[in-house]
C-alpha cells in the first residue's frame, strides 16, 4: 500500500475499506475550490477512480437526510437516457452512503467520471449557454422524480429575509469585534437588501420543486474533449426550492471573470453577454413558469446580495461557515458580490 506521504491523507485507504474498496491507493489528490466540504480524487492500483469527500456535518447537520435525497436522486438519474449524469454514490456494507471514521469524521465516496473537468470559470458566451442549459436540465429531470418532496438538508437555506436577520444578528454579538471596522459594508447590506427585498421575498417563498440550490459551474463537469457538460455534482443542496435560485447562483459565479475573493472590486465588471447567455441556457430547458421568468433579472442580483450577505456575517462570526484561508477572505468575497450585484441592478 503506497505510504500516507503519497496519499495525502492516512485515513483514506480506511475510508476505502468502508465501502468495500480493498485496492491499494496509487495516487490521491486534494481538490480544491469548495468552500464546505474536503475532497479527494483517488486513483487505486488497479486503475478504479473514486472521489472521497470529508463532509462539513456542522453545516450538514441531518446526514440521514441528505442520504434519502442521494439515494432517490441517484435512482432517479440512473433511469434516464439524457441529460447530465450525477456520481454514483458507493454504498458501505451496510447499505449507506455515508461511512464514520472512528475520529468523528463522516465520509462518501462516488465511482470518479474521468475525462471530465470542472471548470473554474466561464469564458465564452458559448460555454455559458451549455452550462446554464445542464443546470436547467438537471431542474427540468428533478420536476419529474417520483415521491414526495426531497428532504431540506440546510432548513432556509435561501431564506433571504433570514439571511439579513442573520447578519443584523451577528452584528449585534460582534463576535470578533470586526463589525466597527466594516461599517461601510454593513450599510451597503443593509441597502441592497432595501432595494431587492420584494423580489427576493417571492423568490424564497416558492419551494414548488427541487433544485441544486449551489448552481456554480464548479459543480459541473464538463468533457475534456468537447467541452459540453457532463455531470452536475456536490448535490447535497438539492432539495425543494425555485428554479431561479438556480438560475441566480449561475449568474452571479459567472458575470465577472475575477476571483470570488479578489481585493480591488473596481476590477469587478459584469460580463453582459455571459449573463445573457446564462439566462437563454437556462431558460431553454429548465421548465419556469410565467411568474418565475418575470423574475429572471431580478435572479442575480437576489443571489449576489444574499451571498454577500452571508459572507459578511461570516465574517463576523470568525469564519465558521466559508472556509477563509486568508485573512478578511470573506469580506473580500462579500464585496465582490455586492460590486457585482450593484452592476446587476443597472439592466
Amino acid at each position: 500500500m503506497a505510504g500516507s506521504e503519497s496519499i495525502g491523507d492516512p485515513r483514506l485507504p480506511v475510508v476505502l475499506r468502508h465501502f468495500d474498496v480493498a485496492a491499494a491507493i496509487s495516487i490521491a489528490e486534494q481538490l480544491g475550490g469548495g468552500h464546505i466540504h474536503v475532497t479527494w480524487s483517488i486513483t487505486t492500483v488497479d486503475g478504479r477512480g473514486y472521489v472521497a469527500q470529508e463532509l462539513n456535518a456542522s453545516v450538514f447537520r441531518d446526514l440521514e437526510a441528505c442520504a434519502e435525497n442521494l439515494r432517490r436522486i441517484d435512482l432517479h438519474f440512473s433511469s434516464r437516457e439524457r441529460g447530465p449524469v450525477v456520481p454514483t454514490h458507493l454504498r458501505t456494507s451496510t447499505g449507506t452512503v455515508h461511512a464514520e471514521l472512528d475520529d468523528g469524521s463522516t465520509w462518501r465516496v462516488t465511482k470518479r467520471i474521468d475525462d471530465v473537468s470542472a471548470p473554474h470559470q466561464i469564458t465564452s458566451a458559448d460555454e455559458a449557454f451549455h452550462a446554464a442549459a445542464a443546470f436547467g436540465s438537471y431542474v427540468a429531470i428533478l420536476a419529474t422524480l417520483p415521491g414526495p418532496p426531497l428532504n431540506a438538508t440546510i432548513p432556509r437555506f435561501h431564506d433571504f429575509a433570514w439571511r439579513v436577520e442573520q447578519l443584523r444578528m451577528a452584528v449585534r454579538t460582534n463576535e470578533r469585534g470586526r463589525a466597527s471596522s466594516i461599517r461601510r459594508e454593513l450599510a451597503e447590506a443593509e441597502d441592497l437588501a432595501t432595494v431587492i427585498g420584494p423580489a427576493a421575498v417571492v423568490v424564497a417563498a416558492d419551494n414548488s420543486q427541487a433544485v441544486h440550490n449551489d448552481a456554480k459551474v464548479t459543480n459541473l463537469l464538463c468533457s475534456i474533449h468537447s467541452g459540453r457538460p457532463v455531470a452536475i455534482v456536490d448535490l447535497d443542496t438539492t432539495m425543494p426550492g425555485s428554479p431561479l435560485v438556480d438560475l441566480g447562483e449561475l449568474v452571479r459565479s459567472g458575470a465577472s471573470e475575477r476571483p470570488e475573493d479578489a481585493r480591488d472590486v473596481n476590477q469587478i465588471e459584469v460580463r453582459w453577454f455571459i449573463v445573457n447567455a446564462l439566462i437563454e441556457g437556462f431558460t431553454s430547458t429548465a421548465d419556469l413558469t410565467t411568474e418565475q421568468r418575470a423574475h429572471t433579472n431580478n435572479a442575480g442580483p437576489i443571489l449576489a446580495i444574499e451571498n454577500g450577505i452571508r459572507f459578511l456575517a461570516d465574517h463576523l462570526n470568525g469564519d465558521v461557515y466559508f472556509r477563509a484561508r486568508t485573512p478578511n477572505q470573506n469580506l473580500d468575497r462579500a464585496r465582490v458580490q455586492f460590486r457585482i450585484a450593484r452592476q446587476l441592478l443597472k439592466r
